[in-house]
């Protein structure tokens, strides 16, 4: 049981930096692009039926990451315990961690339903969403709201085996999810095979569905037993101990993702004052990004789980050449990628929706977008040695910065005057800004101090424990 928790600890604290950062990213981004396939598909898809369908899940995602926000914040604290334990060699406080994260997530989740779809559509109203785009964006909203529990169940197997540094299991769970989301979207977007006909709705059900079969398939593996965790109704217990470590170490994440999450709302709202177009150009923009940010993703949650094993065995030198090698990785990965993106700008544009106004302006904004796009990257390491570390404030200061004071900020008094190149020209500046603050700290190395505390193994022994193991 040993040797399944700390199975890969070896690696990642004495492996090559870039070569144990790409064993453990290509998986993760691979899950990502599978990840992204789900708004792509909806995309190409609803696309078919105008920019009103096309825009709607464009305008509920930040409202439905806003309500997600404060558990998503809380819940990166749990991985950062559990990735610690495994490099500090204690296997049992990671499983105990780990039966702890499950209930948690669980309760999280049902709270986070209950909000949704009580709220969701008074929020949507206060959004200032168009007319011809409010009633699809309820429908779809409500449905995905409706199916949070699985979709936090899958998010939760996927945090708890990344922090063990198994980054496969999870892609290949998301690739099985993918495919379904692609056989069931046009069917019940269009009514293919006798299937009602349900369009934007339609799109909602196919992603809760096939989002589900991660979360069932997880929670599944982790009550069979799964590189040594096996979890029981006594194991989901949250103990006193460990909920005040969350809460320290994630209540600064949950602020982070709290204010981006009303900052992403707010962001929507100026968007939509200028009509389905730009709405469309936006989502276009966002979701074409997200491509590119699927390396960023990978390396991200790489550097996390490395700098969180590293600082677990207090390996501080190594966690500082973790840093510097996986922001030289991002960076001159993703200005090459930023260049391919402006060179056929107007082809992708085109392969989603052919509509000239929608294409016109969505080329604009990658024009004006895509020089941040490195400095996004350099911003994401940062934050995956915030969260590993477990010393989240000063990232979240960084954070909030970027999105109210150098977007939404800037974006304000800029569309006024601009239009919507000055919402773009916002977006371009806040990363830009947030790439070199956020360098700036984590080259301060304040961070390289580890949060956990290792007690002798007669307390953890003597420590009520549930049913870990099995």
């Amino acid at each position: 049981m040993e040797s399944g928790v700390l199975r890969y600890r070896d690696r990642i604290l004495r492996g090559g930096v870039l070569s144990t950062t790409l064993w453990l990213a290509w998986p993760i981004i691979l899950a990502n692009l599978v990840n992204i396939s789900y708004n792509l598909v909806d995309a190409f898809w609803l696309g078919k039926l105008g920019a009103s369908a096309f825009s709607a899940p464009t305008v509920s995602w930040p409202l439905i990451m806003f309500l997600h926000s404060v558990g998503m914040g809380l819940s990166f604290a749990g991985v950062t315990l559990i990735s610690q334990y495994v490099g500090a060699g204690s296997a049992e406080l990671a499983r105990r961690s780990t039966g702890m994260f499950v209930g948690f997530m669980a309760l999280v989740s049902a709270a986070v339903m209950t909000t949704g779809l009580t709220l969701s559509p008074t929020l949507l109203k206060l959004m200032q969403i168009p007319p011809d785009v409010y009633p699809e964006a309820v429908n779809y909203i409500t449905i995905i709201f409706a199916g949070e529990p699985l979709i936090y169940m899958g998010f939760t197997f996927t945090s708890i085996v990344n922090g063990l540094g198994d980054t496969k299991t999870p892609t290949y769970l998301g690739i099985a999810s993918s495919l379904l989301n692609m056989v069931l979207d046009p069917i019940l977007i269009f009514g293919w095979f006798g299937a009602p006909a349900m369009g934007v709705s339609g799109a909602a059900l196919a992603t809760i569905a096939s989002r589900g079969l991660v979360g069932v398939a997880g929670l599944y593996l982790l009550v069979r037993g799964f590189r040594g965790l096996k979890i029981g109704l006594r194991d989901i217990r949250v103990e006193g101990w460990w909920l005040k470590k969350v809460v320290r170490v994630g209540g600064p994440l949950a602020i982070q993702h709290s204010a981006n999450s009303l900052g992403f709302v707010v962001m929507a709202s100026i968007v939509s004052r200028f009509g389905s177009v730009v709405i469309a150009a936006y989502g276009f923009g966002i979701r074409v990004i997200d491509i590119i940010q699927a390396f960023t993703w990978g390396v991200m949650r790489a550097t996390s789980i490395m700098i969180g094993q590293n600082v677990g065995a207090e390996e501080y030198d190594r966690a500082e050449r973790i840093v510097r090698r996986n922001l030289a990785l991002i960076s001159a990965t993703l200005a090459l990628g930023a260049l391919a993106i402006v060179a056929f700008r107007e082809q992708l544009i085109s392969f989603f929706i052919s509509d000239p106004a929608v294409v016109s302006e969505g080329s604009r904004f990658v024009l004006t977008f895509a020089p941040s796009i490195p400095f996004f990257g350099m911003f994401f390491v940062v934050g995956a040695v915030a969260r590993g570390s477990g010393h989240t404030l000063p990232f979240t200061v960084i954070s909030i910065i970027r999105l109210w004071l150098l977007r939404v900020g800037l974006s304000y008094i800029l569309a006024g005057s601009l239009g919507p190149l000055g919402i773009w020209l916002a977006m371009s500046v806040s990363n830009l800004g947030a790439g070199l603050i956020s360098v700036a700290w984590v080259l301060r190395g304040t961070w390289k101090k580890r949060v956990i505390e290792i007690p002798r193994a007669r307390e953890v022994l003597a420590a009520p424990q549930g049913g870990n193991g099995g």
